[in-house]
């Protein structure tokens, strides 16, 4: 074989594969002769010179420490105790999520209340796809004096049966968006962990656990005939053609080695099944195949499990701009989102709750949204933008610093690992965002500034309330979780129609002897204005309602169904 200049590491076959992945997973193994050992075998095996083949590996080693434990444990059976204990013993999590789609439909109005901005991204987000899902459990660690991170990534997608066959929506620009973040599409249609809801887990439980008891009796009769009856066949008289076609799928694979399983038509052409012998001893290949039953629906609920065990924990969940975030992971992993907007504060509620000890009473205390809380002074007026990476880099400079966070090898990430938008890796950085800020807020009231304590004051102006983006300029920044939400007047605002052709600037005009208006168009011959000068409302409605080219309508008439409008 001819073989390339040295100037680059080429290894060759299966084996220097095999001797080049564990070079990289123990090269910091304490046995200095077994990293020795696999050194010379590389070496013996390229023609590499050692000291750029060491360099290639170390250079190499950086990637495989910062993969999360998922990526490296691909079985999710296995990663699952690891998960369990780093939210066991966490002091709060941080998470993220990847979606197949935004919004599906009318977009959300800058005048929207909080009630009808629910109610609008609800209804447009719930058919696309929950894909990729990060969390990151940050633990104190009392050795070190700081926090460590335990940090994973990971890939979803339902897989059907024994679970329901999931159709869902695309949206090019996301899927685009995505792509150009390096996701991996293969990855997550290959190996992407399934899941399911709760009521839909619980229903497919109770239908698993009667159909095999729902077969006993026959499975009975089946077997006195093999082990006690001398006749060569059997009939079953059950049955219309669905139960028939049940037993008859189910006979088969349970007694496959010992009968065989065919219908039989009658002279009045009903259908009956016929049993025929084959040969003895079922009870171990029974009790296999139930099992094997049992295994494949916990796999199908899959990472449902992890959902559940954030919901258990009663610790704090911190997420950034996090109101689909929560929408998706409570309709994903537990059940539909509810129509009516009470219902659906009281079902976050439950979900994501905290015990009062020596009480039953629940409260929602365990949602912090760190885009709500950058949102708020002191960090208003200092930071020049929310947008999580530039958040980030504001947050280590001064009057701010980014406190030291550690991992175990393999098990976190760095705020140095250039992976924006993996889920996993944005949910590290919106933890260590929200320590930065929180340790700003204890200095100023001059506490402690190294360990989130969940019932602190400081934190207590910034739980459960999630930032709504795009009415956050309309005086309606947030949904208020465990109170009354901001309920901003809108005598200002007007729903306007229009002539087809007419554009911004003739919207502008119209509205000029009032001030500057800032519109928000909903087609192409209708729009909500609001007034910059709000006293002046009552002269909009006296004068422009003359006008006959337009139709003027408050905002909180036409929102009530007033002059036909649309009560979206």
């Amino acid at each position: 074989m001819n073989r390339p200049q040295p100037y680059d590491v080429t290894l060759y076959g299966a084996h220097v594969d095999a001797l080049y992945s564990a070079m990289l997973i123990h090269l910091d193994d304490a046995d200095e002769d077994f990293r020795k050992e696999m050194l010379e075998a590389l070496i013996k095996l390229s023609d590499v010179d050692p000291k750029t083949l060491l360099k290639k590996v170390k250079a190499n080693i950086h990637l495989y420490r910062n993969k999360s434990a998922y990526e490296k444990l691909t079985n999710f059976k296995e990663t699952l105790p690891l998960i369990k204990e780093s939210i066991d013993k966490a002091d709060f999590f941080a998470i993220d999520t990847e979606f197949t789609g935004l919004l599906n439909g009318r977009d959300v109005s800058i005048f929207d209340s909080p009630e009808d901005y629910y109610l609008r991204v609800m209804n447009g987000s719930s058919e696309f796809l929950l894909i990729q899902f990060g969390i990151s459990c940050f633990y104190w660690d009392e050795k070190r004096n700081h926090y460590l991170n335990d940090t994973y990534n990971f890939y979803l997608y339902p897989r059907g049966r024994p679970g329901p066959d999931r159709l869902f929506l695309c949206q090019s620009s996301s899927l685009d968006f995505l792509a150009s973040n390096g996701f991996d599409f293969n990855k997550l249609i290959k190996e992407g962990i399934s899941y399911m809801t709760s009521s839909t887990e619980t229903k497919l439980r109770e239908n698993l656990a009667e159909r095999q008891l729902s077969y006993s009796k026959e499975k009975d009769a089946v077997k006195n005939f093999i082990e006690k009856s001398t006749d060569a066949e059997m009939e079953i008289n059950r049955c219309n053609s669905f139960i028939r076609m049940l037993l008859f799928q189910e006979l088969k694979l349970r007694f496959k080695d010992e009968i065989i399983v065919d219908t039989k038509v009658l002279e009045n052409k009903n259908r009956i099944l016929k049993v025929i012998r084959k040969t003895a001893d079922m009870d171990d290949q029974d009790t296999l195949r139930k099992k094997k039953e049992w295994d494949e629906l916990e796999e199908a609920i899959g990472f449902s499990k992890v959902a559940q065990m954030i919901s258990q924990s009663e610790k704090l969940v911190v997420g950034h701009n996090m109101l689909l975030d929560v929408l998706h992971t409570l309709g994903h992993f537990f059940q539909q989102l509810p129509s009516d907007y009470e219902s659906f504060k009281e079902f976050t509620h439950c979900m994501f709750p905290k015990t009062i000890k020596g009480t039953a009473q629940f409260l929602a205390c365990r949602l912090l949204d760190t885009k709500y809380m950058s949102s708020l002074p002191p960090f208003k007026d200092k930071l020049g933008s929310s947008v999580l990476t530039e958040l980030l880099a504001t947050l280590g400079e001064p009057p701010f610093s980014l406190p030291k966070i550690g991992s175990r090898k393999g098990r976190g990430y760095s705020h140095l690992d250039d992976k924006e938008h993996e889920a996993g890796y944005d949910a590290y950085i919106t933890g260590l965002c929200f320590l930065a800020m929180h340790a700003h807020l204890a200095r100023m009231r001059g506490e402690d500034t190294d360990r989130v304590q969940p019932h602190s004051v400081t934190l207590k102006p910034f739980l459960n309330k999630l930032f709504l983006a795009k009415t956050a300029r309309q005086d309606s920044p947030y949904i208020n979780l465990v109170g009354a939400d901001p309920t901003p007047a809108r005598d200002h605002v007007f729903h306007l129609v229009f002539p087809k052709e007419w554009q911004r600037s003739d919207l502008s005009q119209l509205f000029s002897p009032f001030g500057p208006v800032t519109v928000y168009f909903l087609d192409e011959c209708s729009a909500f204005v609001g007034l910059d000068q709000r006293d002046q409302a009552p002269d909009v409605m006296r004068i422009l309602s003359k006008n006959n080219r337009v139709t003027l309508t408050p905002y909180h008439k036409y929102k009530s169904g007033g002059n036909g409008g649309d009560t979206e």
